[in-house]
Order: structure tokens, then sequence, then C-alpha cells
């Protein structure tokens, strides 16, 4: 069934004109409904049914349109309608989960009722489990549960259709659709507003917007950057102390994965699989060739980076150090598993696996790396990508990307705990001897310092010195004034325990300091957490929740540098 929306009136009339040549009158009345719904993508779409007509002929264009029209248009939801009509979209269902509970007579017949609701519109229930039917339904009721579900289907929902429409290529949109690029710009835009208008305060009256703090930490590309290179650079130093070799490889998918050729044209073996399945599909191969280089005691340290293709499908990078006498097998094994699927396809012992040794007389391994760190967070110091593109905002398309498919960029291969270091970055001064020179190595940035310290490079994590710290945020009972844990969730779920210090023989080191609460604006006064959510709700169509601040700030802050710093934890 079609339904009627809102629609961008020039873009429609744009696209009617691109393919008024096509088809009959009612072939002309369907794309003109389909580009009305569709408005914010009606002339790329126009243009795809320009190109299957004149290759084809219509009537496959018209399958092919409705098809498109099919998988975004979701009975009474409209994965192309703006933010707002979204969330609009989100509570209406929320309310109809809230009125199917209420008929209900038991947690059970609730949760399937409610289950059915939310499978209607694609989307994956709640965990089933007895205990947690409650918290389960809590969700299934909630407005902003819905949102963010809608959100995302909407993002991975359009990016499937512009990589089956050739709209994600060298030749169109690099790495990730102009669409979505554009839905998470404005995401952060409208993030950035919410942090600089929200601020926190402790009990000794220090106050801190929240973008003061995110631009202190690892959310601020420039900070990620710098520590995953200080960590890269830590590796290399302690792989040259043991007399180490450093090796360089790529892992890449199957042909089947990829949507589009190297040209841009669309792929023939193209079965349909999403970044997201392909992601999938590496991470599987990794945890066997990881296996079986334990099952032969050999333990390779390093880093993970995980990129797109032109088309948005990811291939793996790996800087790895160990021993040179491992080279030879960890080689062999990784070609071995990454032919596993179809490894006699033209191009597959080409593609699938490359190995380059590191040539120090080249330069570093840091040096070597570098270059991929940059061109994943924000193309520091690159002037273009592979394909000719701006780095910075070829840089932005790629967050993009890793953002819409939840794909992690960065992993550490070995090596200590980098909450561990962290927490041991934020902990003060201790009076524990043997605790305290550890600190000191993380404060100082001293990776290589640090990891000996914690064991070396290769070691099991169960077998690391010093274990990060897990315990409940707090909050203040407004009308006791007492400090408690918050041990429940808003869904009335066990909430997660996050990182607050480190473990160490034994003995706990908690590295909060002060309460912190949220202030309604920079005032003196200190809110009540209703009115915090209330202050949140204002942003929600497009801010993302970043969690827990927990992170290093300056007490007093000046124009031209940081006077005096103190650890902040909340």
């Amino acid at each position: 069934m079609w339904h009627k929306f809102d629609t961008n009136l020039t873009q429609v009339v744009k696209a009617d004109e691109l393919t008024s040549n096509f088809g009959t009158p009612d072939c002309k009345q369907f794309r003109r409904h389909v580009f009305s719904v569709l408005s914010p993508i009606a002339g790329d779409l126009a243009m795809r049914y320009a190109k299957i007509s004149e290759q084809h002929d219509f009537e496959k264009a018209n399958q092919e349109l409705l098809n498109i029209h099919d998988s975004l248009c979701i009975h009474d939801l409209n994965l192309c309608a703006d933010g707002d009509k979204l969330y609009d979209a989100a509570k209406k269902l929320a309310k109809k989960c809230s009125n199917a509970r209420e008929h209900k007579k038991t947690a059970e017949d609730a949760y399937q009722a409610c289950s059915r609701i939310v499978q209607h519109y694609r989307i994956t229930p709640p965990e089933w489990k007895a205990e947690k039917l409650e918290p389960a339904l809590n969700r299934m009721c909630c407005p902003t549960w819905w949102h963010r579900k809608i959100q995302v289907l909407r993002l991975r929902t359009i990016e499937t259709m512009s990589r089956n429409i050739e709209l994600v290529t060298r030749c169109r949109s690099v790495y990730a659709s102009d669409y979505a690029v554009n839905i998470k710009r404005k995401q952060k835009e409208k993030q950035r507003e919410y942090l600089e208008s929200t601020f926190i305060g402790n009990e000794v009256g220090d106050q801190f917007s929240l973008q003061e703090l995110s631009d202190r930490s690892v959310s601020n590309p420039a900070i990620r950057r710098a520590e995953l290179m200080v960590r890269i650079k830590g590796f290399e130093m302690v792989a040259d102390h043991v007399g180490h070799v450093g090796e360089f490889y790529t892992l890449t998918t199957p042909s089947r994965m990829h949507a589009c050729l190297h040209t841009g044209a669309t792929n023939p073996r193209y079965d349909g699989t999403t970044p997201l399945q392909a992601h999938e599909y590496l991470t599987h191969l990794w945890s066997l060739i990881r296996a079986e280089l334990h099952r032969r005691d050999i333990r390779p340290y390093g880093f993970r980076v995980v990129e797109p293709h032109h088309d948005g499908t990811p291939h793996w990078h790996f800087l790895f150090f160990m021993p040179e006498e491992h080279c030879k097998t960890v080689r062999e094994v990784m070609q071995f598993y990454a032919l596993l699927d179809n490894g006699n396809e033209p191009g597959a012992l080409k593609h699938r696996f490359k190995a380059e040794a590191i040539d120090r007389a080249k330069g570093s391994a840091v040096g070597y790396i570098a270059k991929y760190i940059a061109k994943n967070i924000d193309g520091h110091a690159l002037e273009q990508d592979l394909y000719g593109n701006d780095a910075q905002k070829a840089a932005e398309r790629i967050t993009a990307w890793a953002n819409i498919w939840g794909i992690r960029q960065f992993q550490q291969i070995g090596g200590p705990s980098v909450t561990v270091w962290r927490q041991l970055r934020k902990l003060g001064h201790t009076d524990d001897n043997e605790l305290e020179p550890i600190r000191k190595f993380a404060t100082a940035s001293d990776w290589a310092a640090f990891m000996l310290a914690m064991g070396g490079p290769a070691i099991p994590i169960r077998q690391h010195p010093i274990k990060p710290l897990y315990d409940y945020s707090r909050t203040l009972n407004p009308e006791t004034g007492e400090i408690i844990s918050v041990q429940r969730n808003r869904y009335e779920d066990n909430a997660s325990k996050r990182a607050v210090g480190v473990v160490f023989n034994g003995k706990s080191f908690d590295a909060r300091i002060h309460f912190w609460v949220v202030l309604t604006g920079n005032s003196e006064g200190m809110t009540s957490r209703s009115e915090a959510r209330a202050a949140r709700a204002s942003c929600r169509a497009g801010a993302v929740n970043l969690g827990p601040v927990s992170i290093t700030v300056p007490v007093t802050i000046h124009h031209e540098k940081l006077a005096h710093e103190q650890r902040i934890i909340h």
C-alpha cells in the first residue's frame, strides 16, 4: 500500500522531467507518487530509472523503483521522512505497544504482542528472558528506544539500497551515500549544540560544558589519533627492544561481497552482502586465524584498522610485530584461511591476502601506518585519498560509514589494556610503591614502558598485574543528599558497570574524585535529573548519547593555555 507524505517539490519536478520520455501515462503517475514519497532521493532514483529504461526497458525500471519504495516505506513508516516526523512515528509506535501491553493479562502475552509490532517494522525485539520481560516491555513502550532503532534501520536500509543501485562508488558517492553522510553531519551539528549548552558542576563549584570535556577526550579526533599513534609507537619500541620485526597485512572479502567493480560498474557476482555482514565475515575469519596461531603458540601483537573500499565493502589492515621466525607461519596461516571461501575464483590469490615486511631502511612502522590512521579519522596531514578525493572530506565519509554500520575502526591486538592505561592517567598520586611507577609511565604517555611493566606485549590479559575497576554510576538523592549507586537503568534493567579505576595486588584504586551533576545551562544551581532529561529531550532528534564523562579537565581555562589540571569523575 502506498502512503502520502510531504514532498520536496523541486526534487520531484526535476525527477519527473528526467524520466518524462519513458513508459506509459500510468508509469508516469506511478513514478510521480514514488518520487513524492521519497522526495529527498528523488533525483538519484530518477537517474537510475532512466539508466535502466535505456539499458533494458521501462518495465524493469518500474519493478526496481517499486522494490525501492517497498524497502523504504514499511507500512506507515517512511524511512525518508525528516527527523521530526521519525520521532513522531516513534512516539506513535511506542504508544501502540503501550496499548497492546495494557490489554494483555500476563507479561509473556504482552511481550508477544509488542514483539509482533516491533517485527512488523523489521526491528528485532529486545532479548526474551523470563527475568527480563519487564525491561524488554519498557523498551518497546519507549519512544526513545523506537527512535534509535528507526534511525539505525533508516540509514542501513538507505545505504543498502544506495549500494544496490550504484550510488556508492568512486564515480558517485565514495564510501557512503551523500544522503547518509548529510544525515550524520546534521546529527553531529545537533550534538555539538547540545554539548555546548549543557553544563556539569561539582561540589566545589567547578563548572564545564560537555563540549569542553568532549574536546579533551578521545571523542576529539586529534586526541584519538594522537593516542593511537602513541600506542603504535610504543609497540614498535618494544619490538625493537626484544628484536622482533614488523609485518603489514591486508585481508579482503570474496568478490561476491563487493557491490561494485573497481571501475564503479555493478559487480555481476554481488550477492547482496551488506558492509556489516562482510565485516562479520572478516571477524569470523580472524577468530579462526587467531585460534590457529595460538595453537602454535604464536601471538603477534599490534593493531588492526578497518576501512571501506569505494563501494563501502570493508577490508582489514594489520600492523603486526613478532619474532622473525614466526613470519612465514603467520603468512601461511592467514593466506590459508583467507582462501577458504571460493579461493579458486579469479584474482583471489592476488587480492584476498597481501603481506609486506616493514623495511626499517625505508622508514618506521609508525610512519607506514600513520596515513591509514589519519585517513580513517580526520585526514590530518594528507591531501587526497586513494581515489583523489580531499582527505578531510573523505575522512568524514569514512567515519560516517563506520558509524552507520556499527563497525569498530581500530582494534589493538595483544599488549596491555588501554582501559587500565586511561584509568591510571586519571588517577592521582598513589602511595603504592609498586603501582606509582606504572602510573607515571601512563601519565607520561610512555606506552612502551607501560607495556613492559604490564608483562610485555604477548602475555594473556588474565596475567596482567593491573586490571580495571568497575562500578556503577552514582547519583544524588535530592531528598536526603546521599550519593547512591545507580544499579537500575531507565528501563528497570540491571545497569552496566563502567571503569572507574584500577585493581592492583587485590587493592582497589578509585579514580573518581568529585561528584558531578548536570546543570540546566551555565547556572549557579544544580538541576534534578528530571530537568536534565527534559533538556536532553530538546536535542533527541539528532543528538548522540555520549554516555558518562570521565576525563581530565582544566580547573581554570585561559585563552592561551590551561593553568592547572584536575581529574574529573562523575
